[in-house]
């Protein structure tokens, strides 16, 4: 990710504050320019020195190696973020004022909580450690591992991951690349992972976050190739997750409210969706308006059960909650602010995922989620 950088002064201040050794003692090398840079922090890569690497809790997590990265708070990010949602929320309640626009005001309050906890990186490296429990036995999904104890709100220290980030693929010539098909099923495969089987979900899960290199094809793939003749076997794609700060779990009850609404989605139910989203607002059922909200998303979801009839084909889940999200704003109908991120989370992935494989839309994924079989998901994925 790139961003603006702070100096090195200040990470070396920080590093060895918070873990009370000299950089010269911790490390055998470090580089002082960020191989990352981001809107709470920047990241330098670093090889821990043997003295160093024997602090550590777990000394299976190193592996061999001793390179790391070291991700550090920039200065004053806690100020600056505070005085942004000031700032802002100033602008809502004006526009409250000026147009009943309290749905503003309260959607930038929902999110002010999730913003906070995404700067203290020991919440992230709390994240990391379960996101690499949940995948444990996923063999091509990994996230990198926090090293304590070398983790404090201000500092964390993980093993090294290599590979390109997933924005660099959008910049080449992606609609040949024979793994195309199977990156895009891998991307939604995590994510119903974590939202269906694990109920702990990567809330920011844009492209920049993910990194991708490519391992040894699997013998299935190698025994296509001889089949068919062709030079090379496919190999075999790989996914690193990165920056888990932003990461939510969902109650019981919007757990529920949310099957419920992709189910509906997924029927292109108006009066279904209707009833499930009401489940997840912030007003409940009880508000003026409620008529003409639930008449307006039955017309649009009748609308939507035209074009498939029309084109043979569900219409993408991105206009679907775009339009739906408009009958929102336009009754001024808030949605809990885990529920809204774990959706946008959805429908960010499809973006890029179609963008690999345009055949692949995660409504289909959504209308067969009740089936979805998560065991054998991730070990056919290279097969086929």
């Amino acid at each position: 990710t790139c961003g603006r950088s702070h100096k090195y002064a200040h990470t070396k201040s920080l590093v060895e504050n918070a873990f009370g050794q000299k950089m010269e003692d911790l490390f055998e090398w470090f580089e002082e320019e960020p191989c990352a840079s981001g809107s709470i922090a920047q990241v330098h890569k670093a090889k821990l020195s043997v003295e160093g690497a024997k602090r550590i809790s777990d000394k299976g997590e190193m592996g061999e190696g001793r390179v790391v990265a070291v991700k550090v708070r920039h200065p004053n990010v806690e100020t600056k973020l505070l005085r942004d949602f000031e700032l802002m929320l100033i602008l809502a309640d004006w526009a409250d004022e000026l147009g009943d626009a309290h749905v503003i005001g309260e959607s930038v309050r929902q999110f002010r909580g999730p913003l906070i906890e995404q700067i203290d990186l020991e919440h992230e490296a709390e994240a990391l450690f379960r996101f690499n429990k949940n995948f444990k036995k996923t063999r091509d999904v990994n996230f990198p591992l926090p090293l304590y104890p070398y983790v404090t709100n201000d500092v964390l220290v993980e093993t090294f991951e290599d590979g390109i980030v997933f924005n660099e693929i959008f910049k080449e010539d992606i609609m040949e690349k024979p793994w195309n098909r199977t990156l895009a099923q891998m991307g939604l495969n995590t994510l119903f992972k974590m939202l269906l089987e694990d109920n702990f979900v990567h809330a920011d899960l844009h492209p920049g976050n993910i990194l991708i290199r490519f391992k040894e094809p699997s013998f299935w793939s190698k025994v296509h190739a001889m089949f068919f003749g062709y030079k090379d076997a496919v190999p075999r794609p790989h996914i690193t997750i990165l920056d888990t700060g932003m990461s939510t779990s969902l109650s019981k009850g919007d757990r529920k409210a949310l099957y419920e609404f992709f189910e509906s989605l997924g029927a292109l139910d108006g009066h279904m969706v209707s009833e499930s989203t009401l489940k997840m607002t912030t007003v409940g059922d009880n508000f003026p308006s409620k008529p003409q909200f639930v008449e307006e998303i039955v017309e649009l979801f009748e609308g939507f059960r035209a074009y498939m009839s029309q084109h043979d084909d569900l219409p993408p889940a991105a206009e679907c909650m775009c339009n739906l999200l408009d009958i929102f704003r336009k009754h001024k109908v808030g949605m809990k602010a885990e529920l809204s991120v774990v959706i946008a989370t959805v429908f960010m992935m499809e973006g890029w995922a179609t963008q690999l494989d345009p055949d692949l839309k995660v409504m289909k994924t959504i209308r067969k989620f009740a089936n979805y079989n998560f065991e054998t998901s991730f070990k056919t994925l290279c097969t086929s």
